[in-house]
């Protein structure tokens, strides 16, 4: 037996939900896949280019530990041959809300003149 509402698991000659106070199902329905209608997208802005993973990654680590949480991407083949030719550099991306406070954090850490 299951409660349809919590999901809990009950053994045989219950017949309430003991938290929810709802009655048992013998089985749970399947949940339905999420449709990308269902799906919340962040967007996420570079606010600054490094010319290496290495420099990236400590910035994204600087954000992180203020409560930012931020993304990198680059070219450089996950910092396997940073010294490509063709690479446009490691990109630090961070959500719309957080830019200020980000930029700022960077700034005082020296990554942003």
């Amino acid at each position: 037996m299951f409660c349809p509402r919590c999901k809990a698991e009950y053994r045989e000659g219950f017949s309430r939900c003991a938290d929810c106070n709802v009655d048992l199902v013998p089985e749970l329905s399947p949940e339905p896949e999420p449709s990308a209608e269902d799906v919340e997208y962040i967007d996420f802005i570079k606010i600054i280019t490094f010319s290496s993973r290495h420099e990236a990654e400590l910035a994204k680590g600087l954000l992180s530990i203020n409560g930012i949480n931020a993304v990198i991407f680059g070219d450089d083949a996950g910092g396997i041959q940073p010294g490509l030719s063709f690479s446009t550099g490691v990109q630090l991306l961070v959500k719309e809300e957080d830019i200020e406070k980000a930029e700022r954090i960077l700034h005082d850490a020296g990554h942003i003149t």
